[in-house]
């Protein structure tokens, strides 16, 4: 199972209750990957004695930044805003094991859902729409690395899901994730 954010969506109807998951798939742009981004974050997952190198890397950027901000704000302000996550090498993260918990739980994050240029972001957020469209639908976010919510459906509502994604766009890939989140 892919390590990915996904969204529970339940509904009521007339013709009775139904819930799904739909999961979000990155296509690793780099567009989360800043180093505002990187500090609000939370704790690198991971001691300084197991990761030296890289606790190395982040004691040097807090002294640069510190440095920075002590000298000009706004500037501190801009930089960070600015600038790419220092773990981040090709739009792929350097420390994707041990990378902070806002990172890992992107786009589940205070920076995640505001970010701008994600088009897996914008795709799953008009794939979460389309399932939406005309319901009153309760949302729950989580993570697969916990138990993945269960889910409720019958064929006819699964088919009806699957149409209404095909036609906002899903591919393989997604089409694959989606049915491994909702096995019955």
């Amino acid at each position: 199972m892919i390590e990915t954010f996904y969204v529970h969506l339940e509904a009521k109807t007339k013709t009775g209750n139904w819930s799904v998951n739909l999961p979000f798939l990155c296509s690793k742009c780099g567009v989360c990957c800043t180093l505002e981004d990187f500090l609000t974050a939370g704790e690198i997952q991971s001691s300084p004695e197991t990761n030296q190198e890289v606790y190395a890397k982040f004691k040097a950027l807090t002294i640069e930044l510190g440095k920075l901000f002590e000298q000009d704000e706004n500037r501190y302000n801009q930089y960070i805003a600015h600038t790419v996550c220092p773990f981040q090498t090709g739009n792929i993260c350097s420390i994707y094991t041990i990378r902070p918990k806002g990172c890992r739980q992107f786009p589940n994050t205070p920076f995640g859902m505001l970010s701008k240029d994600c088009k897996a972001l914008d795709h799953f957020k008009k794939q979460k729409m389309a399932l939406k469209k005309s319901r009153i639908i309760k949302e729950t976010y989580h993570f697969t690395v916990d138990k993945i919510k269960p889910v409720l459906f019958s064929k006819k509502q699964y088919d009806t899901c699957i149409g209404k994604l095909l036609k906002v766009g899903i591919t393989e890939e997604e089409i694959a994730l989606f049915n491994s989140l909702n096995r019955q």
